[in-house]
Order: C-alpha cells, then structure tokens, then sequence
C-alpha cells in the first residue's frame, strides 16, 4: 500500500501537545499484531540497513501493544543505542515527545534535541556529538501502531538524500508489518482449523464407540434385573468388543497426530496399513502404486493418508466388504487416489443421500482435508455395486510421472 508522502517539520526543543484533549490510544486502533521474537528480529535486520544506508549513529523502532490498552510503546530493536539506557527505553509512553507527536499527527518528525528524549538517554541525546533526531510514523494496514526513529550526529540539517529516504523507508517498513500480521492470521486460521480437524477425529474414533457402550449399559443393567443371564452375557461382551476398538482407536489416533504419515513416505505408510489389514479387520486390502518416484508435498501426504484412512474405516463399518483396494495414479495433470470395495454400498450411498447421524461427519472430514490441498473429492456408489472414494489433486505442470 503506497501511502500519500507526508511533509517534513523540522521543529526545534520539546514538543508540546496540541491544544484540547488528545484521546489516548489511537496508535493502537488496532491492527492486533503479536509481538514476537520472530518479527523483532525482522525489524532489527532492516534496521541496520536503514542505520546503514542514511549514516545515523543510531536507530530504534516501538511497537504499540496489540490489544490497544496501556498507553506504551515497546522497544521492538534497536541499533546503536548504549546499553545503559536500554533498559530506560524498554517502554515509553505513547505520547511521549517526537514519538507521540508522530503518532497523534500521523506526520514526520525532526528535532534538533528533544528534552524528553533526554530525561531518559542522558548524553546520548544531549551530548557534543547529538544532531537531528526523526520520528516517523509506521502503520499495518493504515493504522499507525508504533514509531521508528533516527538519531544523527551533529549537524546543522540533515542531508536532502537523507529526507528522500523517509517516504520509502517507512512503506517498506510497514509493508514488514503488514505481511507480519497477515501471517500471524494464517497461523491463527490453520491452528482452528487443526483443533477443528482434531474434534472431529476424536467423535469419529471415540464418541461414537462411547454412545454405543453408553446403550448397551443400559440393555445390561435391564438383563441383570430380569435375572436374564444369557442376555447380560451377550450385552456384557458386546460391550467389552466395543471397549477394546475404543482403546485400539484412541492410540491409532495419538500415533496418527504424532505422526500422521512415516518417513518413508506415503505409499510405504499404506503398505504398513495393509499388512495387518485383513487381520485388523477381515477385509482383504491391496495398494496399487501406479505413480512412479511418487514424492507429494508433506501436507499433501498428511491429508490424503487421513483421507484413505477414514474411507478405509467407512469400508469396515458400513460395506459389509471382502476386498478393498487403494489405488495411486498420476495423470498429466493431477495425482488421484481411489479407495474402493467389493461391499453393497447401500449405506454410504443413503448417508449421499443427506441422511442424519454421526456418519455424515466421516464424509464432511474428508471433504474438508480435500479442500485444504485444494484437490475434490467424488463418491461413487451404488447398492450391490460397491464405493469408490476418488481423489484427485491437480498438480504443478513439469512434475515427474
């Protein structure tokens, strides 16, 4: 965002606020931006530059608190500032001098000396050595949040070459800002999305498990009262079947969170899957790897792995399968996954249908993991005829078959 040039107003001494009440906290009208270490160092990195490039003798830029409240300015990095005045400088108020006039008229500073400035820095600011000293504005997403500042050596004006840098050097800086909040928004939407994405794996894995358990609790206690042995018995051990799937599913889901697919990639990750799978299950399951050096981009494999595992669970509950197979193929322009069945495929295709129930959620997750690789997810299915879950991710032009 180019922002209107603002004119220079070289003022001498301490500047005196404007007449009438100033209302405190407009600099942190609030873009929301979290400090960070990440981003400080960002800052100091271009500071140095800046520092640098003009030939102060020293620089520092403050940030505004993200939730608008504490009328401070933090000391983000600085360059060339003695240490014994660090500390001093950690936190200023934010209608301190140069660096709250900056703030209140969103306007370039200069200032031959500054008697605020010099409470705190001692000799730094006053000494033999001191020249004009700037304060300028910086903005994330046109709110002005913080200051940075010049401090130059002793000289009577400052060089033009040195006021042209001004304009570019803040946009830059506030470009620096601006690409930092937007980050911290994309983290903030992925970590939902994950504590979103982790909510609906523990109802697949548990909730349903448990609500089962929860009905036949209730059968058991009926069966116990009525002295009716063999039904206790049978709700007994259904109960106990259930119980044992529960747990197997709680820590098939922890080993998955930690480490959702191997380090061997992918396809080795399946062909674990499918080793143990008839035994697990009863359904025979085969890979077919059609895509040659396959090599998928971490969260890609993440998402697709989870994709196959949740179809492969929809397999075992509801076809009523022998024979499942997943099969892997590259095209010219996209990578495709299937998982299909040899099962009846009634009950996936009523759950297409809209049907009610927990079973939707299975298909909504896949739908959504879809989304987040940006591929499309087809069922198709049929009653007698079997379901294919079809996957298909467009890939980049030029990658390997």
């Amino acid at each position: 965002m180019t922002r209107k040039p603002t004119p220079i107003r070289p003022e001498r001494g301490c500047l005196q606020p404007p007449a009438g009440p100033e209302p405190r906290g407009r600099a942190r009208a609030a873009c929301g931006l979290v400090p960070s270490e990440a981003l400080d160092a960002l800052l100091e990195r271009g500071l140095k530059a800046i520092v640098a490039l003009s030939g102060a003798r020293g620089g520092a830029i403050r940030l505004a608190p993200p939730d608008g409240g504490g009328g401070t300015l933090r000391l983000a990095c600085s360059v060339g500032l003695p240490p014994e005045i660090l500390a001093r400088e950690n936190l200023v108020d934010d209608d301190c001098g140069m660096c709250g006039a900056a703030l209140r008229t969103d306007d370039v500073q200069v200032h031959d000396a500054h008697l605020a400035c010099a409470r705190r820095m001692g000799v730094f600011a006053t000494g033999p050595d001191t020249g004009p000293m700037l304060a300028v504005p910086l903005h994330c997403r046109g709110s002005a949040i913080g200051v940075f500042n010049l401090f130059f050596g002793q000289s009577a004006r400052l060089p033009s070459d040195i006021m042209g840098l001004v304009g570019p050097v803040s946009e830059m800086l506030d470009l620096v800002l601006d690409n930092a909040l937007l980050e911290q928004e994309r983290l903030h939407s992925s970590l939902s999305a994950e504590r979103q994405m982790f909510a609906s794996e523990i109802h697949d894995s548990l909730a349903q498990g448990l609500a089962f358990m929860r009905m036949r609790m209730s059968l058991l206690q009926d069966a116990i009262r009525a002295g009716n042995g063999a039904q206790s018995l049978k709700y007994f051990r259904d109960i106990q079947e259930s119980l044992g799937e529960a747990h197997a599913g709680l820590r098939e889901l922890i080993t998955h969170f930690r480490q959702p697919v191997d380090r061997q990639g992918l396809v080795h990750a399946l062909e674990n899957t499918a080793r143990t799978f008839r035994d697990r299950t009863g359904v025979a399951l085969r890979i077919e790897n059609r895509a040659r050096d396959l090599k998928l981009p971490a969260e890609q494999e993440a998402q697709v792995y989870q994709i196959v595992r949740e179809a492969l669970a929809n397999v075992i509950k509801h076809a009523g399968a022998s024979n499942a197979r997943v099969v892997l193929e590259r095209t010219p322009k996209s990578f495709r996954v299937s998982v299909e069945d040899d099962g009846s495929g009634a009950a996936i295709a009523r759950r297409r249908a809209g049907a009610a129930g927990d079973d939707h959620y299975g298909l909504a997750i896949m739908r959504e993991r879809a989304r987040r690789i940006g591929g499309r997810l087809r069922i198709v299915s049929a009653p007698g005829k079997g379901t294919q879950v079809r996957l298909s991710i467009p890939q980049a032009p030029g990658t390997p078959d």
